[in-house]
């Protein structure tokens, strides 16, 4: 287990923590003031028009950006996700894959009370309100260019956005690790699945910049500037391997690369 090069910190780091939470708390109180708020807004609707405004053919162009809006997507993105953590290459190496696994999981528990409390917060102050397909117009809805795909193109309550807190976490977690092909690509193919919302108006744009990051940057501080989620990871971690070792002598699964450090 020593010998595994770890997956988070392994010391505290005061001042890349302190900065990742300085950052996270700019991006809110910008977002909070009334002025700020505003300068947002005249962002968003700008991104959004040009963004959904691509729309307007109905064309393969909406086709496209309509199937990328689906659960479908979501499930395959979901399978690459796991795919870029569980095999060697795409910013850990083969000895920390089912650290890697683990951390991730780490990352998604710590996740889920963070963006409760921040849901909750942006809702009493009445942050989180419906996507600019249901505010702003003109507006090319994916659901009426394409009646028989299942397309998400918008939302009552927007803020923050989840899907790309995700992806954030996720790319972060690569790149954060390793320097390589695959946490660049890891990085380039995030910023591409959080495009959809955006384009079909499920999400504005601050919706991502802001309570995208404002929720990550915190979590991202803590597992790499603190020996914190390490020592969770690394216990977590000791409880699975009986598990992954009995799975790993299954003839379907023994010659991966993830049972066979």
């Amino acid at each position: 287990m020593t010998s595994i090069s770890p997956v988070f910190g392994t010391q505290w780091r005061p001042a890349p923590l302190i900065m990742m939470h300085l950052a996270a708390l700019l991006l809110m109180l910008s977002f909070i003031s009334p002025s700020g708020f505003q300068l947002w807004r005249q962002v968003d609707s700008s991104v959004f028009f040009a963004l959904n405004g691509t729309l307007s053919e109905g064309d393969t162009w909406a086709w496209v950006w309509a199937w990328a809006n689906t659960r479908y997507k979501d499930m395959l993105l979901a399978l690459i996700m796991l795919m870029f953590i569980t095999f060697p290459g795409f910013g850990f190496k083969r000895p920390q894959l089912q650290q890697a696994l683990i951390g991730f999981l780490v990352l998604m528990i710590v996740l889920v009370p963070l963006r409760y409390f921040f849901y909750e917060f942006a809702k009493q102050l009445d942050l989180s309100g419906p996507s600019p397909s249901m505010t702003l117009s003109p507006v090319y809805l994916l659901t009426e260019l394409f009646s028989d795909i299942p397309a998400k193109d918008g939302s009552s309550r927007s803020f923050p956005g989840d899907h790309a807190t995700v992806l954030i976490i996720w790319a972060a977690y690569l790149i954060m690790n390793a320097r390589c092909f695959g946490s660049y690509l890891a990085v380039l193919l995030a910023t591409l699945m959080i495009l959809p919302r955006m384009v079909g108006g499920a999400h504005w744009f601050s919706d991502v910049a802001v309570g995208g990051f404002t929720v990550a940057l915190p979590i991202l501080a803590w597992a790499f500037y603190s020996p914190v989620l390490l020592e969770f990871t690394r216990w977590i971690e000791k409880a699975f391997l009986p598990l992954f070792r009995l799975i790993g002598r299954l003839p379907l699964f023994k010659q991966l690369p993830f049972f066979n450090p």
